[in-house]
């Protein structure tokens, strides 16, 4: 299982939200530290290899289990970290990145129990290769993440051109609204789908339980 594991990590789409993941801690020092124009690159190359890894999973087929719980998991840790840094700054309310912060954490709770609930026992609820569930976010999830990306490259680029706070507390109300409206939205367990793990797994029951070739004694005596 270990070993499936990482042929899916290995995937190039899984290997762009890897590096996502490893660079939010850069990127919040540097908006910290107040290098806005570096933080600005970095968020670019994040937004991009989003849409990247995506297109390539779906152009050449290599769509994975973990990936499905890889990519969003890497947005939420992207965004909280550069609000929470942009917040430290001065440049976000508190309760938008609360809101942000409270929501992103609901959701990766009920999203355990709810396929802990669906896992056979005697199998890891965190294995992408058992798993019988995969994540297919909501349309107003994937808008409302637009509008946070949206939101903190604004917070970003504010202090180095001077942009009326205006534009800044539009989104903030703006992607306040579409948080709730997606929390609300997982409600029912439509961002789930079958993973194809369960069958899989009968297949290779399956062929465990095939009778080994009996080999002729004349076959044997070849191979010696």
């Amino acid at each position: 299982c270990f070993k499936i594991f990482l042929v899916q990590l290995k995937s190039p789409p899984n290997i762009l939200t890897s590096s996502r993941i490893l660079l939010s801690p850069v990127l919040g020092y540097l908006v910290i530290s107040g290098n806005y124009e570096t933080a600005v690159i970095g968020c670019v190359y994040c937004g991009f290899t989003d849409y990247l890894d995506g297109f390539i999973a779906k152009r050449y087929d290599m769509s994975t289990v973990l990936g499905t719980y890889l990519d969003p998991l890497a947005d939420k840790i992207i965004i909280n970290v550069l609000s929470v840094s942009l917040w430290y700054n001065g440049m976000l309310p508190t309760p938008l990145v609360v809101l942000w912060f409270a929501r992103d954490l609901g959701l990766c709770v009920a999203t355990y129990v709810y396929v802990r609930s669906n896992t056979q026992k005697g199998q890891r609820v965190i294995d992408p290769v058992t798993t019988p569930l995969k994540v297919e976010p909501t349309l107003i999830s994937k808008v409302n993440t637009v509008l946070q990306f949206l939101t903190l490259t604004v917070g970003l680029v504010q202090p180095m051109y001077g942009m009326p706070t205006e534009y800044l507390t539009g989104l903030c109300w703006l992607t306040g609204g579409t948080t709730l409206a997606s929390g609300f939205s997982y409600i029912g367990n439509d961002a789930f789908g079958k993973s194809g793990n369960s069958v899989q797994a009968r297949v290779r029951q399956q062929i465990g339980k095939l009778p080994k070739p009996i080999h002729s004694k004349k076959e044997n005596a070849n191979k010696l």
